[in-house]
């Protein structure tokens, strides 16, 4: 599993599409807590108006990123996980060598700690400028890409093409934020399902609320575990 997981890890970055992305979140992380530590009265006036803490200021470029892009991103990087070593026969060499649950695991994990590492480099940035970490909205940031994840590896283990989850993927991208945005903030029952499923309601604030995406990110990776098994190679 670690073989693999090491392999997932250092092929992310050599992929243009995340290197662009790792830059683009830096670059916009740096720039919004530069521009906002230049401008203590607008964060003054704006934690007075709307009750919200210091650190959910300066982390509201990464925040906007992930609730907006974080699944076109991932989808981006990720969407052929599993079904790539389907398509290309890799899955056969692979099942001798390790099991089918080191192999979920193992390219799950390695994905997750790309994610880890961009992140960290942001709230480090962050952290330079304003000399203060922000340990919840960092968790709440990895626990929602973590769910994103999950659904992502789930989808790729489900669907054995490779190009027809590049094209859901951008679909699902652009929906999915769209969709849970509006049932987060919307009471009409059509939207009642995706207002639980999808993670955008319980990114409020409160820590509690955290552990629900999370739980239902290791629902995904379950089933993911569970299709795989079924799967003759």
């Amino acid at each position: 599993m670690i073989h693999i997981l090491k392999r997932e890890f250092i092929d992310a970055f050599k992929s243009v599409r995340s290197i662009l992305i790792l830059l683009f979140i830096t670059f916009v992380s740096y720039q919004s807590a530069k521009f906002f530590d230049e401008n203590q009265d607008m964060i003054n006036q704006f934690i007075g108006e709307s009750g919200n803490e210091v650190g959910s200021v300066y982390t509201a470029a990464i925040a906007f990123i992930v609730l907006i892009f974080g699944f076109l991103f991932v989808f981006a990087i990720s969407h052929d996980l599993i079904n790539r070593e389907i398509e290309m026969k890799t899955i056969r060499l692979l099942v001798t060598k390790t099991s089918r649950l080191q192999i979920v695991l193992g390219k799950f994990l390695g994905i997750l700690l790309f994610w880890v590492v961009t992140i960290s480099i942001s709230f480090a940035i962050i952290s330079l400028i304003t000399g203060s970490w922000f340990p919840k909205d960092y968790f709440q940031t990895i626990i929602f890409l973590f769910y994103i994840i999950s659904l992502v590896l789930l989808i790729s283990t489900v669907i054995p093409k490779t190009k027809l989850t590049m094209f859901l993927g951008i679909f699902l991208g652009i929906v999915l934020p769209i969709i849970g945005l509006a049932a987060a903030f919307s009471d009409k029952w059509y939207f009642i399902p995706f207002k639980y499923l999808l993670p955008y309601k319980y990114f409020d604030g409160s820590v509690g609320m955290m552990f629900i995406p999370l739980a239902i990110g290791i629902g995904y990776i379950s089933l993911s575990i569970f299709f795989i098994n079924r799967k003759d190679f």
